[in-house]
């Protein structure tokens, strides 16, 4: 005779097992129609594209009524002018980039990941791009290309220069939007043309940082620990919680007027920051430079640094006659070579600037 109650229990197992397996199929139907999608919406990205690009050739625009493709897009799609220079952007890209084009149009590539692919590679290195890609998030890729250039390997090292970073600024109030466009405008009118959006936030950021008094310029601006790897040689930036990387220009830059806060691996911390400009040197260059940038033309009195004339990596010493006070723009400029300095300060100094080429 069957134990029913046994039976009963073993019944509910099976029940409860093919739940579970039935949930399961769902989950994963679900997975799948969801990935399906995307690969749909990828294909759809790609077709978008080829007839953006059709309609761009043909001038499909003008007979809508519009000047150009962008505000055709920008109408039509309801697009952001960014989002439609962009999509135009990648269009004629992949003209060059056939591996990539054709990944995308098959749905195995998607949309974030063509955009960024398309900013460094050519022809030539597409293949050894989408290897580097192959299996990777949008966000890696992202990363992959960062500081990459066109016509770079994924394995070149990164260039800083290149490395860029989008700020957005939400809930602002109409009183502080009208704060924010003075202090674009003031930023424009002390440089004495227009200020870019680095600019811009490097001279607000900076405006933080200042002390609040302008009476003694003897503590340098930059006391952010500047680290060297003892085997590359690449040098580092550390502060707010990032790491990042610097040129040998900027690097320069920063030991002409610094505190070094000593060697990170060495256990015993240094009594002392070791300033790169004696203070007492560093205050009488700043008194007979009047707390003003010495470049001509320039108004600048804030973001103030000292510079050495011959650099510090070619035996520039701490002579007054070998300094002189540069605002952060104009040092910036100097050390990328876009601008130059010789001579002795402060009543001989030559400045080659590119709208003069050279000149006192």
């Amino acid at each position: 005779m069957f134990d029913s109650a046994a039976t009963q229990a073993f019944q509910t197992q099976l029940a409860d097992a093919y739940a579970v397996e039935c949930r399961e199929r769902d989950w994963l139907k679900l997975h799948e129609e969801i990935t399906s999608v995307g690969r749909q919406i990828a294909c759809l990205e790609a077709r978008e594209i080829d007839l953006l690009l059709e309609a761009e050739e043909t001038k499909l625009y003008r007979r809508m009524g519009f000047p150009t493709i962008y505000a055709y897009i920008e109408a039509v799609l309801h697009r952001t002018h960014h989002v439609a220079t962009e999509r135009m952007r990648v269009a004629h890209e992949l003209l060059e980039l056939p591996r990539i084009a054709a990944q995308f149009r098959a749905g195995e590539l998607p949309w974030t990941s063509v955009r960024e692919l398309t900013r460094v590679a050519t022809r030539k290195t597409e293949g050894a791009w989408m290897d580097a890609a192959e299996g990777k998030l949008s966000t890696e890729v992202q990363q992959l290309v960062r500081g990459k250039a066109k016509g770079d390997l994924p394995g070149d090292p990164v260039d800083p220069k290149k490395l860029r970073h989008r700020i957005v600024l939400e809930n602002i109030s109409e009183e502080t939007m009208m704060l924010f466009t003075q202090a674009r405008n003031a930023a424009s009118d002390e440089k004495g043309m227009t200020c870019t959006d680095d600019e811009l936030v490097r001279a607000l950021a900076a405006a933080m940082l200042e002390p609040a008094s302008q009476s003694s310029p003897s503590k340098p601006r930059h006391q952010i620990a500047t680290t060297t790897c003892r085997e590359c040689k690449q040098a580092h930036r550390v502060g707010a919680g990032m790491e990042i990387a610097v040129s040998a220009q900027e690097l320069e830059r920063v030991r002409c007027d610094s505190e070094d806060i000593g060697d990170l691996e060495r256990e015993e911390p240094r009594r002392r920051l070791q300033k790169s400009i004696p203070e007492a040197t560093r205050r009488k260059v700043f008194v007979r430079d009047k707390h003003r940038c010495t470049v001509p033309g320039c108004r600048s009195t804030r973001f103030l640094e000292a510079h050495h004339i011959k650099p510090r990596s070619e035996g520039g010493g701490h002579d007054l006659s070998g300094l002189t006070v540069l605002c952060d723009g104009h040092h910036v400029l100097l050390h990328e070579g876009v601008i130059a300095i010789r001579g002795t300060a402060p009543d001989h100094l030559v400045f080659e600037l590119p709208l003069t080429h050279g000149g006192d």
